[in-house]
């Protein structure tokens, strides 16, 4: 069972009437958004899509994807037939034009490093309502294709709320969508491909940390790549040591 936040009643402005930030908002699955941005994307990545049925349909849940381009939340939200959010830094907001546009398509952005608790509260809020959100529990784009140590957030976040998380990996997408550059104007194909979803975590540190390396050899597998003992850092720079969970 699922922990709710108390009940909230939102303002004309978007915010929670209590003065916490917005939640997020995504194109609902019949939105005209929606309708004319899923088929172009679908179309420009050239998607290919295995195993979607493993993404419950309703209900609360977390998509905890490998992670090598910021091309991997196109992706997954064109892969998805129900409204994803996605977590992002929030740098990435001051992109032109379109970064300040990203929350409003279902971006929950996150202070890095920061103990950010604001967009920590929205997830909650998010799960609570029911909502699916996919996440990238390296923390950090890989470079090197493998999959890097897990981070805490998402083993956490699955205890607290108790919601399954899916495994899902992004292939060919670091070619669409290379780390160190823009997105290409020629598409090319693209695959998203779905794991088994695997029950939450009991909410204690050694049953996060057994929950992470398990979640860390599902990615790895389905990616069909090799783990990494290290962590990726910020910005999908070299490998360096960092916190544990």
């Amino acid at each position: 069972m699922i922990r709710r936040h108390p009940a909230r009643d939102g303002g004309a402005d978007g915010h929670d009437g209590d003065g916490a930030p917005p939640v997020a908002q995504v194109p609902g699955a019949r939105s005209v958004l929606r309708r004319v941005l899923g088929p172009t994307l679908r179309a420009w990545l050239r998607l290919r899509v295995v195993d979607a049925d493993h993404v419950p349909g309703e209900g609360p849940a977390l998509i905890a994807s490998t992670h090598r381009s910021h091309g991997d939340s196109v992706a997954i939200a064109a892969a998805v037939r129900r409204p994803v959010h996605v977590v992002g830094d929030v740098k990435l907001t001051a992109w032109p034009v379109i970064g300040p546009q990203l929350p409003r398509l279902g971006m929950v952005a996150l202070r890095r490093g920061q103990g950010d608790a604001a967009a920590l509260d929205v997830l909650g809020d998010l799960l609570a309502r029911g909502g699916c959100i996919a996440v990238y529990p390296e923390g950090s784009r890989s470079r090197d294709g493998r999959v890097h140590r897990l981070r805490s957030g998402v083993a956490r976040l699955a205890a607290q709320y108790q919601v399954p998380v899916v495994p899902a990996t992004v292939s060919g997408i670091e070619r669409r969508w290379p780390i160190d550059g823009r997105p290409r104007l020629v598409g090319g194909p693209v695959t998203v491909r779905f794991g088994p979803a695997l029950p939450p975590p009991e909410p204690t540190p050694r049953a996060r940390r057994e929950f992470n390396l398990t979640l860390q050899q599902r990615l790895a597998d389905l990616a069909g790549v090799e783990m990494a003992e290290t962590f990726s850092t910020p910005h999908g720079g070299a490998d360096a040591p960092g916190p544990t969970s």
